[in-house]
């Protein structure tokens, strides 16, 4: 799903460009792809099963507020989501208004241009501590 999202994004980019790139895709795009391969590897090695494994876990045995409740599925689901959404906004929040945490951040906000890459660059431990967090 990743690949299909980025590819059109890219494509949509390319035939509609929003502004003029000074600095262009061929001198970005492998440092910016090649920091989305490290964080993606450094995930995969600190938490091998990551959030679907977790899930997996937490629900088989029970665990969590919404398994509780004995919500309907379809209200779990949307519940869910948004609580997702809200901690992922929180967490942004936060790594712009705690001084440590916006030093790993403002690699993100660091890019030379704005493109569908942009929103791929986080530094490793940004990426580390984030997904820790959705865990």
């Amino acid at each position: 799903m990743f690949a299909v999202v980025f590819a059109s994004m890219a494509l949509w980019e390319l035939l509609a460009p929003r502004r003029d790139q000074a600095i262009g895709r061929l001198r970005r795009w492998p440092a910016n792809l090649g920091i989305v391969v490290l964080d993606t590897l450094l995930v995969r090695l600190v938490f091998p099963t990551a959030a679907v494994g977790v899930a997996v876990v937490a629900d088989a045995r029970g665990w969590g507020l919404l398994p509780a409740l004995d919500a309907p599925p379809w209200l779990a689901v949307v519940a869910a989501v948004i609580a997702l959404d809200l901690a992922i906004y929180l967490q942004h929040v936060l790594f712009h208004a705690v001084p440590v945490l916006w030093r790993l951040h403002r690699m993100h906000h660091a890019d030379l241009e704005f493109d569908v890459t942009t929103g791929l660059r986080f530094h490793p431990i940004e990426i580390v501590l984030s997904m820790a967090i959705k865990l």
